[in-house]
């Protein structure tokens, strides 16, 4: 769930922050990708109601940019693009640890030739990044400067894990034309933070991403690059959402409380008590049109499917729009239609189909 200063957007008297138990009853305001007010009279009444009830954080829903890709089919509506498989962290409930194909870097040429393929077509967001730590690519800025010499990739997210997201780097980002920066916090104390990255470094991460604050500045947000401000609910952090909520909602353009995924990995059972799931028949991740580019070329339809358990093809090999419309995606796309999805071997297992 991403949550909000409501005072940004209407006045409050006497702003209480909700606890996260309360705040998950409450319906989400309705934003644009860029952060304003959804402004159906509707969306602007029920805004002014939770002022007057002297919410502090809201949740919030952000709307597609534009509804042209919404229902296209010859080419993704999302895509993420990863750089490297590569990551200087092992988080407790990534699927790094399940990974199977290498930890590389995709070749810069060819990142930056695909991004050229992606822009002729137009897209509605793309994320630089899936499973690796995209500042870990040797050629990370100079990727970052020719995305940002394109128009049409939509909405522009990249993450990191914060190591090294030093003063260069932000400066960078800054002047780049990046919407988002996910930036995956974790946990408010050092002590919760060892149990999601044990190798992780608290006070570095803290202080580089007190330092974006500092660059940024706190007044008239939002402004860009919007920051997600991130930690997952999970067994060892889920005690301090509500202090890590109160720590960064003025700050941070969205603090964000996500739900355990990929809940078949050994760490993530605590993911599975969080949703009751309907029997499976189809997959609302194959119905989005989302895509995901390994560093290796390989491309998938599903995130979960993170060893490529259901290739479409390669980059090396095809252009994306020749594996988009391919044999392998059309059978996937029949099969989940006709509410036959688990037919697919892979898919007849997974617990992640209705996120």
């Amino acid at each position: 769930m991403e949550f909000v200063d409501l005072a940004r957007y209407v006045k409050v008297n006497n702003p209480v922050i909700p606890k996260f138990l309360d705040l998950k009853k409450i319906a989400p305001v309705l934003m644009t990708q860029h952060l304003s007010l959804v402004t159906d009279p509707n969306n602007l009444k029920y805004a002014e109601e939770l002022a007057r009830k002297e919410f502090a954080v809201v949740p919030i829903r952000r709307q597609p940019p534009t509804s042209s890709y919404l229902n296209r089919e010859s080419f993704p509506r999302r895509i993420l693009f990863e750089m490297t498989s590569r990551c200087n962290y092992l988080c407790r409930m990534c699927p790094q640890h399940g990974l199977k194909r290498p930890r590389m870097d995709m070749d810069g040429k060819l990142y930056r030739k695909v991004i050229d393929e992606i822009d002729s077509h137009g897209i509605e967001g793309i994320w630089l990044y899936h499973l690796g730590e995209s500042l870990l690519h040797p050629e990370f800025s100079d990727n970052l400067k020719h995305i940002s010499t394109k128009n049409n990739l939509g909405i522009i997210w990249m993450s990191t894990n914060g190591q090294y997201f030093t003063e260069e780097k932000i400066r960078l980002v800054f002047g780049s034309n990046l919407h988002y920066i996910n930036f995956s916090v974790h946990a408010v104390t050092e002590k919760a933070y060892k149990t999601v990255v044990p190798q992780g470094d608290f006070n570095a991460v803290q202080n580089n991403l007190n330092k974006f604050y500092e660059i940024k500045g706190s007044a008239g947000l939002p402004k860009r690059p919007y920051l997600h401000c991130q930690m997952i609910e999970q067994e060892t952090t889920c005690h301090e959402v509500d202090d890590f909520i109160r720590m960064h909602y003025k700050k941070a353009e969205i603090v964000s409380v996500n739900m355990l995924e990929y809940v078949t990995l050994p760490n993530n059972s605590f993911g599975l008590k969080q949703r009751i799931r309907k029997p499976l028949t189809s997959c609302l991740r194959v119905t989005r049109n989302d895509c995901f580019i390994f560093s290796n070329g390989d491309v998938t339809l599903c995130d979960a499917a993170y060893n490529a358990e259901i290739k479409l093809g390669n980059i090396k090999e095809r252009t994306l729009y020749e594996i988009w419309n391919g044999k392998e995606r059309k059978n996937i796309l029949k099969l989940n239609k006709i509410g036959k999805i688990g037919e697919i071997d892979f898919c007849r297992s997974c617990t992640d189909y209705d996120i």
